[in-house]
């Protein structure tokens, strides 16, 4: 599939049907694109944790505020981030926004790769980060930066309007157009 093609069928898939297992080759080019996601000052925070079994995404789906999809998901990905990694370069900078940055740039390359390989997906960020890092027992230097749900798709979601680009772009400054 052509890039601008995935960019343009990134959807978030909150419904899943053939519950069936996504191969290892799917999951494992999931982690490898996201693994080459960047990082400030190449410091690799992002960290992957792949979760099947039902009682610990039950676990998750509880700690996720009751979303379905956490429950209902072939698999779960969640992307933390090792602050030990940008708090030593950054200090609290790289503690509290580049490991989030970078724990972004990792998830958004597991989504694109996801529709690339025809598996819904969707990015969980509402959850009690206390709960899911007791869950996943992290230690205290990783923190969970969002639970990415993925299986076979049994929606097609509906198209959103957006804003026109023309609306949200500036030169040199704030609120200049050309």
């Amino acid at each position: 599939m052509e890039f601008d093609e995935v960019v343009r069928k990134r959807k978030m898939i909150r419904q899943y049907g053939l519950h069936r297992p996504i191969p290892d080759y799917i999951v494992t080019k999931l982690i490898e694109n996201a693994h080459r996601a960047p990082s400030a000052g190449h410091s690799q925070v992002q960290e992957f944790i792949i979760v099947k079994d039902p009682s610990i995404k039950s676990k998750l789906g509880e700690a996720a505020l009751g979303q379905r999809q956490v429950y209902d998901a072939s698999l779960l990905i969640i992307i933390c981030s090792n602050t030990s990694r940008s708090v030593n370069r950054y200090g609290k900078r790289g503690k509290d926004f580049y490991s989030i940055i970078d724990g972004a740039f990792a998830s958004m390359l597991v989504l694109l790769t996801s529709v690339n390989e025809g598996i819904g997906a969707c990015f969980v960020g509402a959850f009690e980060d206390e709960k899911v890092s007791k869950i996943l027992e992290l230690p205290e230097y990783v923190k969970p930066i969002g639970i990415i749900t993925l299986g076979y798709p049994a929606e097609r979601p509906e198209k959103f309007e957006r804003i026109g680009v023309s609306k949200l772009v500036y030169y040199e400054k704030y609120g200049y157009k050309l």
